[in-house]
């Protein structure tokens, strides 16, 4: 008998190049963000055209714009607020005085929660392992996704200045193009920095929440930098630390000055580097700031569903209270260089504009409280974020199958947020208070916290909304409390600058805030919008209540 020699037959199946399979992990980072950079772009370039269009309208004369300028021009405390005002006599220079600060204010923080979202969020639902068991490493993979991100920011770039391009080239406007591209990549410079910032961190980080809380800490810094070096003459130097700085000091439309991106260029490179760097020398799932495998037992907060939420969300809920307090306390402080335009009639007329009336002062604390309000009314987000955390990564399985219901958890993490709320409207007046009496000016403490507790109502809301996005979409509810607490600022900003646009302030939450103490409060619409977010997490909690859990 003869034996046949049979070849083994191959049986695994062929597999891709690393090559394209790093390109496609770019592709599917885009793919997730390129919506949310339309937006962006879009918001960026009509919110510049529009600013410019409504001054040349405004003041069609050039003494006009001197009669401004002279009234403004060297205010630090303006410049503290809304941005650079050396160039106001100019249709280019006023456009980027009204857009500077909000703007890059919204694109650090798309930025930020972009960033995180395709690196440590994509970690935390274990889909990274799944790429990972592929034909790539950790290094590739996170420099694949960083490259769709950039390809993300780059599609900002084009659309916020073709917007500018094609509607601001008119004689009344005459922005050029060498201006219109500085000025789209002076706006693209701070979300840039602030990717890499968040890609670092969630290298950092445990969860995504972690690595947004650090990265959005940055961001708090620099941003405080950037108006410490706007207060005077003689901190101007501090805007070489901050990307804000960078992106002011470009003065684009006006002296386009392109020096300012080397900084942001290599601060972008450096960062994603490490990024990249620290991504291959950790494990999945893994964090350079990992706990211990061993401490010490710490039974507080262990005894109820209550204590828990209190236990895990303490520390992130006290530096969201000491950034409100510290950020109000400046505010106050910088109040005193107000007081240079208390006799500018045609600058008061301009802030009147958002409705304030009174003393000089109460006018600026009530556009500062504006800002106030927007940090207050971001606070529910991470509260929000990490409620849909526990229930999509299953942590909440461990704690539904005990005693404590469904409805009982949700209705305990609400309430420790709207806690949480009330403390930082009191903080926030109590805060102003003590900086504005600092700076020698006379101010009611009953009418600075009054102020500080107008802003209670309207971050609840944003906490009702956020709720009840929770109810039906997990993943999408803290994007849902950024989102409309951004929309609202942005449009109340427009609206008291376009008022053929006005009907559409009715679609921000800040329309139903006045601007205490420069603004009587109304009775009817504070207790109106505390029945809407009672009424909103009420009916959040019924439907959580009545669905199943649901996994990311």
């Amino acid at each position: 008998m003869t034996g046949t020699l049979i070849a083994p037959v191959e049986t695994t199946a062929p597999t891709e190049r690393p090559a394209r399979v790093d390109a496609a992990i770019a592709r599917r980072a885009f793919h997730q963000l390129w919506i949310g950079a339309t937006v962006c772009g879009v918001v960026f370039g009509a919110t510049i055209a529009s600013s410019a269009i409504t001054y040349a309208a405004t003041f069609p004369t050039q003494l006009a714009r001197e009669q401004l300028a002279a009234a403004t021009r060297g205010d630090a405390g303006l410049s503290v607020l809304l941005g650079p005002i050396d160039a106001i006599n100019t249709v280019p220079g006023y456009a980027v005085y009204k857009s500077f600060v909000f703007l890059t204010m919204v694109g650090a923080i798309w930025a930020i929660l972009a960033a995180t979202r395709l690196l440590r969020g994509e970690e935390d639902s274990g889909r990274w392992a799944l790429v990972l068991a592929g034909r790539t490493r950790a290094t590739n993979a996170t420099t694949a996704t960083l490259a769709g991100l950039g390809a993300a920011i780059a599609l900002v770039f084009v659309l916020t200045t073709g917007i500018v391009v094609l509607t601001c080239r008119g004689a009344d406007v005459g922005f050029d193009i060498k201006g219109s591209v500085v000025f789209g990549a002076s706006l693209v410079l701070v979300p840039a920095v602030f990717a890499a910032v968040a890609a670092c961190t969630s290298q950092l980080g445990r969860t995504r929440r972690m690595a947004t809380g650090l990265a959005l800490g940055v961001f708090g810094v620099a941003f405080v930098l950037r108006m410490v070096g706007d207060a005077s003459a003689g901190t101007h130097w501090v805007m070489w630390l901050t990307p804000f700085g960078w992106s002011e000091m470009m003065a684009p439309l006006t002296r386009n000055d392109l020096w300012p991106l080397l900084p942001a260029v290599a601060t972008v490179a450096v960062l994603s580097a490490a990024a990249v760097l620290l991504s291959g020398r950790r494990d999945v799932g893994g964090s350079l700031l990992a706990a211990h495998d061993t401490s010490t037992l710490r039974p507080f907060g262990l005894r109820s569903d209550l204590g828990l939420a209190v236990r895990l969300e303490g520390p992130v809920l006290t530096a969201w209270l000491i950034g409100v307090a510290g950020g109000s306390l400046f505010l106050g402080i910088v109040a005193k260089l107000t007081t240079s335009l208390s006799s500018a009639v045609s600058f008061t007329d301009n802030l009147e504009k958002f409705g304030v009336h009174g003393s000089f002062t109460n006018q600026y604390l009530g556009v500062a409280f504006l800002l106030v309000g927007t940090i207050v009314g971001l606070l529910p987000a991470s509260q929000i974020g990490a409620a849909a955390a526990e229930e999509t990564s299953g942590r909440i399985v461990h704690i539904v199958t005990r005693p404590p219901r469904r409805a009982s958890w949700l209705a305990g993490r609400l309430a420790l947020a709207a806690v949480a709320v009330v403390i930082a409207g009191i903080l926030a007046g109590a805060a102003a208070w003590a900086g504005v009496r600092s700076q020698g000016i006379e101010a009611d403490l009953g009418s600075t916290l009054g102020a500080g507790l107008n802003v209670i109502p309207t971050a609840l809301v944003a906490l009702g909304i956020g709720a009840v996005v929770l109810s039906f979409a997990p993943r999408a509810a803290a994007g849902a409390v950024y989102g409309i607490v951004i929309w609202s600022v942005l449009v109340d900003l427009l609206a008291s600058m376009v008022s053929s646009i006005s009907w559409l302030d009715h679609t921000s939450l800040f329309h139903f805030m006045a601007l205490a103490p420069a603004e009587a409060v109304d009775p009817v619409t504070i207790v109106s919008c505390l029945g809407v977010a009672a009424m909103l997490c009420g009916a959040a909690v019924t439907v959580f209540h009545r669905r199943d859990l649901r996994r990311a």
